[in-house]
């Protein structure tokens, strides 16, 4: 066992990132396939609780975003003992009303008796009181269905107008974040440091959202919510590395021919214990607050621990080598532009012009004919003579 532990230590010593960065840039590759795969698959099919040839259904998107009408019936343990049939029942009531049910999911609580079923809808009115006198019909509807659970339907509706003016907020709130955290970056690091960071933050989202595809989580404010803080808690862990790259990069400055390489994988040896440790401790408060919170706490936690696994990846396995890659690529540019504009100094006349002597002044004695140059024997040495300003020789 020992041996086996000193060989593990002895290995994470000698790791190398770099070593495996083919690899590492192929994986973002193939969950994004899986969640399109997935995306079109339900959308097709229609399977899932989702409406047929609705793709923005089958990618998970809420009324808050969509506009629409989230219906929640309270059926306690019937939910877990007769689920699609209820589901069934319901959706003919309110389907019979004109509107179409796009998805439906369970929700349980730690109480069976709170256990219900949520429908979600779209507007067919843009006139909220339209809207609310439909709903009210279709929430006694649903009611008269099951007699012995009074009350036990409620809903809550959001226009479309609402629902676009806060899509609109949360691409600003997303746009602003990344844009203020590339200029931080930029001015206490380096410029490829804030490219390679917006590359990561880019990463994180992107996955964030396919594994959220991928897990059928819904997106709401609440995925908004989280999704800003996965890009502060993973830019942290990518500053850490991208200091201890500067580090190690100041005693070098100004040398050409810098391994960028060696220093990423020196930068995520020495951070890679604390990026471990800083995203188990936060994972497991996630988990046990998704576990034990109610359904609200639960749409907020469960992107946010999607987003975990994202930040880590992107700080560990893709930040570093995206730095060393661009540096290296910018450090060669600034060499062939400082070759292709390099300025000589020689004096050369120009071609097919005739160079004319300058004509002596008269008071000015001319100019002695210039006498052909000798070369001196050896052991010759020139002495300057204070009398004139003529060389002489002296043997």
């Amino acid at each position: 066992m020992a041996k086996k532990k000193g060989n593990f230590l002895k290995s994470m010593k000698n790791f190398k990132v770099s070593n495996y960065s083919k690899i590492t840039a192929f994986v973002p590759l193939v969950i994004l396939l899986v969640a399109i795969i997935v995306v079109v698959s339900l959308g097709a099919t229609g399977t899932g609780g989702v409406r047929k040839g609705s793709y923005t259904d089958a990618v998970g998107i809420g009324i808050d975003f969509e506009g629409g009408t989230i219906l929640t019936v309270t059926l306690g343990e019937e939910v877990n003992t007769h689920y699609e049939e209820n589901a069934k029942n319901i959706i003919n009531t309110i389907e019979s009303y004109g509107v179409t049910v796009s998805n439906y999911q369970k929700q349980t609580a730690n109480n069976a008796e709170q256990n219900a079923i949520q429908f979600r809808y779209k507007n067919i009115s843009n006139n909220d009181d339209d809207i609310n006198a439909l709903n009210t019909e279709i929430r006694e509807a649903v009611n008269d269905l099951y007699p012995d659970r009074p009350n036990n339907v409620r809903y809550e509706s959001i226009g479309a107008t609402a629902a676009s003016d806060l899509l609109n907020k949360a691409g600003i709130a997303l746009a602003v974040s990344v844009a203020l955290i590339l200029i931080y970056i930029i001015i206490r690091f380096t410029l490829m440091s804030g490219f390679a960071a917006i590359i990561a933050l880019l990463h994180d989202v992107v996955i964030m959202f396919c594994l959220t595809a991928i897990c059928r989580v819904q997106i709401n404010t609440a995925y908004v919510a989280a999704m800003i803080t996965i890009i502060a808690y993973s830019i942290n862990n990518t500053i850490i590395v991208f200091d201890r790259c500067r580090e190690y990069l100041k005693p070098l400055k100004g040398q050409k021919s810098i391994d960028y390489t060696g220093i990423g994988d020196m930068a995520v040896r020495d951070t890679f214990t604390r990026s471990v440790y800083t995203t188990l401790t936060t994972m497991v408060t996630v988990v046990f607050l998704a576990i034990l919170g109610g359904e609200t706490i639960r749409q907020f936690c469960v992107p946010i621990i999607l987003g975990l696994v994202a930040g880590f990846f992107s700080s560990v396995f893709l930040a570093a080598p995206l730095w060393a890659a661009m540096s290296a690529s910018f450090d060669k540019t600034k060499e062939k532009y400082a070759k292709r504009n390099e300025v000589s100094y020689e004096k050369k006349d120009a071609e097919g012009e005739e160079q004319v002597p300058a004509k002596p002044a008269k008071n000015d004695k001319a100019p002695a004919p210039a006498q052909p140059k000798q070369k001196p024997a050896n052991n010759t040495v020139y002495k300057y003579s204070k009398k004139n300003t003529q060389f002489k020789k002296k043997k």
